[in-house]
């Protein structure tokens, strides 16, 4: 049974959804580049030429540019140019986020993930003149229109998106930014923005729902831009809702059309979980929450400690152990990592509610897991840390050395180091631990190396045409997805991107 106490604290932190109509800025068609994001971008062939002066017939088609990445419904307001209606209209409509969607429309759908998640539509209306609203929401850029069939030529007298967002408005940059910082800071706040609705998404395209691990680096962006308190306090009391028997907290939970778990659990994201309560608090002193979260906290703790307490542990944990979408990664050092760096929040958050019998049992067990991880899995010869029976050689072991506080100071300048010079290092994939990384190189004080590292990945992502940051972006494999084969399933605007907002501001 959920917790409904966290259920009605959840409800009353519902945030008002803000509404804003936005314009086409104009039409535009697709045109391969190899240059461009997966060979393709959008050429404008009229800017604001109001499309009520054209008129359609069956098999025409268009394609719309709004300007920038919208969350929310689309309106359309249509008639027939010779009022005269002896059948129904019906037409295609697809919203893309990259240019790709539309330009490879007709290809075979080869994703492993539901083919429902691609936006695509065919609308059926009985009458003109009418004004038709689409009932669902979408995520898109760009809005590829077809008119499959009209009984006379069809007049589009307006069409116009309703964005929604729990803000509107953006942070003003910095008066230190450069210009493509600023540019950075934009992209990454209308990432994040575009995610506010009822909780914080993962990607407003997909799949829609409350991950723990995203919500970590959401609350970093939003205490740095908009602060919104409210719904990251929201998400946090809708995860707690819904422990598992055992008291593990689900990695993600679904809030539409009411709150329910969604089974999922990972082992880093729940070791995560003081982290956020840590930062949450540190924003906004609410020491309630910390009290009503510490059971669930420890809780996940006490789940694994038993893998850990003759040090490191010798096998995967029995869990969905995340880290990256990085293909053949081995998961344990960055895991035990994580567990680490979880434990040292845990000991902060006990000793600030005066549990010191806590904090110390914790942040002994980190000490000692910290000697472990040196003894057993740093490779002298290499100056790096190895992962699992076949000693691999991630960035993300690492990162999580360097975040864990294994190794500090001097020591975690000479290992993100090491790493850099590594030639056949396994890379990171996702900007999700690409944030981790800026992460690393700030607490290692090598914040050159950290602004560095965020133009060089980040501004990669503005070349390519993005004014929001994806799920995955890997610069020389550019259809790279982790579901199958099919790059039109990835979420182009995707929360555990947004990092420039929040690094910039570190600076």
């Amino acid at each position: 049974m959920p917790n409904l106490e966290f259920l009605e604290k959840a409800d009353a932190r519902m945030p008002v959804s803000r509404r804003w109509d936005v314009s086409p800025v104009a039409l535009v068609k697709t045109v391969r580049d190899s240059s461009a994001w997966q060979g393709w971008r959008m050429e404008t062939v009229h800017a604001r030429r109001p499309l009520a002066e054209r008129s359609f017939q069956n098999g025409d088609s268009f394609i719309l540019d709004f300007g920038e990445e919208l969350v929310g419904k689309l309106k359309l307001t249509l008639r027939s140019k010779e009022n005269y209606n002896d059948s129904p209209v019906r037409l295609r409509l697809i919203f893309a986020e990259f240019p790709l969607e539309i330009a490879e429309r007709n290809r075979k759908y080869t994703g492993t993930l539901s083919r429902a998640w691609i936006q695509d539509e065919v609308i059926t209306l009985d009458d003109m003149p009418q004004t038709y609203t689409l009932p669902r929401v979408y995520a898109m850029r760009y809005l590829f229109v077809e008119v499959m069939a009209t009984p006379n030529r069809l007049v589009f007298e307006d069409i116009r998106f309703t964005a929604r967002s729990a803000v509107r408005d953006f942070v003003p940059p910095l008066p230190e930014f450069s210009p493509e910082e600023t540019e950075l800071d934009r992209a990454a706040q209308r990432t994040l923005r575009n995610c506010m609705q009822g909780v914080l998404l993962d990607g407003p395209k997909r799949d829609r729902r409350l991950w723990l691990g995203d919500l970590r680096l959401e609350a970093q962006v939003n205490a740095a831009t908009f602060r919104r308190f409210d719904i990251i306090e929201r998400s946090i009391y809708l995860l707690a809702a819904f422990p598992q028997e055992d008291g593990r907290i689900p990695a993600c939970v679904f809030d539409r059309p009411e709150p329910y778990d969604s089974r999922t659990f990972i082992s880093d994201y729940a070791f995560l979980f003081a982290d956020l309560l840590w930062f949450h608090y540190e924003q906004t002193g609410n020491e309630k929450l910390l009290k009503e979260m510490y059971p669930l906290a420890a809780k996940q703790f006490e789940l694994f400690r038993n893998y850990y307490r003759n040090g490191v542990a010798q096998e995967e944990l029995p869990a969905w152990n995340f880290i990256d979408w990085c293909d053949g990664l081995n998961r344990m050092t960055a895991c035990e990592g994580c567990y680490i760096f979880g434990l040292r929040k845990l000991a902060k958050i006990a000793r600030r509610l005066k549990k010191y019998s806590d904090a110390k049992q914790f942040e002994q067990e980190a000490g000692f897991l910290s000697n472990e991880l040196i003894r057993q899995k740093f490779d002298p010869k290499k100056g790096l840390f190895v992962s699992g029976k076949k000693n691999q050689i991630s960035c993300a072991s690492q990162i999580w050395m360097v975040l864990a506080g294994v190794v500090t100071d001097a020591d975690a300048r000479t290992l993100l180091d090491k790493m850099e010079h590594c030639r056949n290092i396994l890379k990171p994939v996702t900007p999700y631990l690409h944030h981790h990384l800026l992460e690393a190189y700030r607490i290692a004080g090598e914040k050159d190396k950290m602004l560095r590292h965020l133009h060089n990945y980040w501004g990669s992502m503005l070349k390519k045409g993005m004014n929001v940051f994806p799920e995955v972006f890997v610069e020389e494999n550019e259809r790279l997805t982790p579901y199958g084969t099919d790059p039109r399933i990835n979420s182009a605007c995707h929360a555990w991107s947004c990092a420039p907002a929040y690094f910039l501001r570190m600076k």
